[in-house]
């Protein structure tokens, strides 16, 4: 015979299936039979109470970009669910992976403008990945799990609006998980011609910079090895930063409009931007208009979306990385503007009149020295 379990204990094991054992979330009536079955498995899923629905859904958010991983947060019915909006679009925005729980209140009382009774599905439309009601208690953990897959494989956000009295009702502890079946897709390798094509771009610039954004999150060793070997300084959205190591003279940390200053300089004077796994919409003010752009990107929509594009890359970060490193040649003498790089990282709090002591220091103070012409080339704010 079939054990019983409620409804709302039958959806938290699911969650719990996919590695989730803490949910940001403030309570109301609405959500009562959730919070008895939090409080039913509180040794395995953890209730973090927020004052406000919008900071849970933004921790939750926040969390997700951290981790890579699912995040959990819930509202209460009406006015708990608008609350919630701002933290989805956190995560909409961001690409992240995030379930949010909206309380209903009971089926009965659905479609009679009772309180704080509304249709909240229309509400969810745009920030949704997956967006949906449960209709039976049987269903609930199932659907729970649809919302997970859906989260993960869009990376954005699930939303599972559930009627209060269904959490209440029994149902057979049965359902079986697919958390363990599930895969991320597989993407394609990159074309070797595209391979071959951006090397020849970056061979032939001068001042080449990496900029990358979180998509490259996985691929930190490969962007590295890849600056080391062509000699190609780097920066990164805001997001991204972790990724390499502060330390890494290499490095410039951010660029853009959360940014350092050696960030910003260098990339104001790159004439060919590797860019990886970013769809960072401020570019256009930070970069050249006539650098060189190659791209690389899992979608084929942010292919070009942000800036105009010569080489486009579909295909994984690290795969991609992993065949630029593949196919090219090391440079063994570094150029001026990544020479420039190394120094300007470490004065970039001093500002540039520190930088041309260090620059004169090397060159002569001749102001027509050819090396200290060349310098002001360069790195044109140094003018």
């Amino acid at each position: 015979m079939v054990e019983k379990i409620n409804a709302s204990d039958a959806m938290l094991k699911v969650m719990e299936a996919w590695g989730i054992d803490h949910i940001f979330g403030l309570p109301g009536g609405s959500f009562d039979s959730t919070m008895n079955a939090l409080h039913n498995r509180q040794k395995t899923m953890r209730y973090i109470q927020v004052r406000h629905e919008e900071v849970g859904t933004l921790a939750a958010a926040g969390e997700a970009k951290v981790t890579g991983k699912i995040a959990a947060a819930f509202g209460s019915a009406g006015p708990g669910a608008v609350h919630l909006l701002n933290g989805l679009y956190d995560a909409k925005y961001d690409n992240v992976p995030m379930l949010a729980l909206v309380g209903q209140v009971a089926t009965n009382m659905m479609n009679t403008d009772y309180f704080q009774e509304m249709n909240e599905n229309p509400m969810f439309a745009d920030v949704a990945v997956y967006n949906r009601t449960v209709m039976t208690a049987a269903q609930m953990p199932a659907v729970v799990d649809q919302a997970i897959q859906q989260a993960y494989k869009h990376n954005g956000v699930a939303v599972v609006t559930i009627p209060t009295d269904l959490g209440w009702q029994a149902i057979d502890d049965n359902f079986e998980p697919t958390a363990n079946l599930f895969q991320q897709g597989h993407y394609p390798l990159p074309r070797t011609t595209d391979i071959t094509d951006a090397l020849k771009l970056i061979k032939a610039a001068k001042h080449p910079i990496i900029y990358f954004g979180q998509g490259a999150k996985a691929a930190g060793q490969q962007i590295g090895a890849l600056s080391e070997k062509l000699k190609m300084p780097m920066m990164s959205s805001a997001l991204a930063k972790g990724i390499i190591a502060d330390q890494n003279p290499a490095y410039m940390v951010s660029a853009g409009r959360v940014a350092t200053k050696p960030g910003v300089d260098l990339a104001k004077a790159a004439d060919l931007i590797l860019f990886v796994g970013s769809n960072y919409e401020f570019g256009a003010y930070f970069f050249k208009p006539d650098a060189k752009f190659i791209q690389i990107d899992i979608d084929a929509t942010k292919i070009g979306h942000r800036h105009h594009v010569d080489v486009g890359i579909l295909a994984d970060a690290k795969t991609a990385l992993q065949a630029l490193l593949d196919a090219s040649q090391a440079v063994e003498t570094p150029t001026d503007f990544y020479q420039a790089a190394m120094l300007i990282k470490p004065t970039g709090k001093i500002g540039k009149l520190v930088l041309l002591r260090v620059i004169k220091f090397q060159c002569g103070s001749n102001p027509s020295s050819k090396r200290l012409m060349k310098w002001r080339m360069t790195m044109p704010f140094l003018t």
